[in-house]
């Protein structure tokens, strides 16, 4: 349980994914709220 919370931070908050142009799943939901980065 503690080794998952550091590879979902670094999946959603760190590594970029290629489907959603490169940005990070939490840049996207920012910017789907209109808070566009």
């Amino acid at each position: 349980a503690k080794a998952i919370k550091p590879w979902t931070d670094a999946y959603n908050l760190v590594r970029p994914h290629s489907g959603i142009k490169g940005l990070t799943p939490w840049q996207r939901v920012n910017n789907l709220l209109g808070n566009d980065t």
